[in-house]
């Protein structure tokens, strides 16, 4: 199915309405639907870790170089991201998230396991030491193409009534009817909620990171172990 039946179900939702078009309509309505099916499928791909937006990339070492590019298709790591080398059977690179950690580390030039560190900095992927000549380094990352076009490309976003959404398409439609009467300022608490509750199904039935919703907001809980006993005091 296509962005367009998205479309037309929130229209018929929402004004009673099932235009046959949106991305050539000159119609504030359907402009408007546009611009939003696009940012709830933007928030919709940032919320969670999907494993459908999951790809796996890997970079081979040559002994010298410390800096390597981003895929072209890279949107974001997971939370708990994690590089294996080829040549570590024990463990993989240790990541340093803070820039001043990495540059406190580069700097004092300390001794450092086998095979090294890593970090993300000036959108590239820096290691310490350089990857040894020929060594392979493979890791998850999630792809900011959440859109496929009528011949089955890829693509960031959607441009035409014909593209598809990379997930759920019933989710798509649910956020763009909440946003839009948000956006005019009608009642949209139960069009939330049902927004919220499906998300928080797929998400559980995904195995990403779910969401917690406190005080109509949605925080994202990426943890994974759950403390086993009671809080507070005996």
């Amino acid at each position: 199915m296509t962005v367009l039946s998205a479309m037309q179900s929130a229209a018929t939702r929402l004004i009673g309405r099932k235009p046959t078009t949106f991305f050539s309509s000159t119609q504030r309505f359907e402009q408007e639907i546009v611009d939003l099916a696009n940012e709830v499928a933007k928030s919709i791909a940032d919320d969670n870790d999907w494993q459908g937006l999951n790809r796996i990339h890997m970079i081979t070492g040559d002994g010298t170089t410390t800096a390597f590019p981003l895929p072209s298709d890279y949107g974001r790591m997971l939370l708990d991201s994690n590089i294996y080398d080829s040549t570590s059977w024990a463990w993989g690179y240790q990541r340093i998230v803070r820039a001043d950690d990495w540059l406190e580390f580069t700097i004092r030039d300390w001794a450092i396991i086998t095979p090294g560190m890593w970090c993300l900095l000036q959108n590239q992927l820096q290691f310490v030491p350089a990857p040894s000549d020929q060594s392979t380094a493979k890791f998850l990352y999630i792809t900011n193409n959440i859109v496929t076009d009528e011949n089955g490309a890829e693509k960031t976003s959607f441009t035409a009534d014909s593209d598809t959404f990379s997930l759920s398409e019933r989710l798509l439609t649910l956020g763009i009817i909440w946003r839009w009467r948000e956006q005019k300022r009608m009642d949209f608490g139960t069009d939330q909620a049902n927004y919220d509750a499906l998300f928080s199904d797929l998400a559980g039935r995904d195995g990403g990171a779910r969401p917690i919703i406190r005080n109509g907001r949605r925080n994202i809980y990426r943890g994974t172990v759950g403390w086993p006993w009671p809080l507070g005091g005996t």
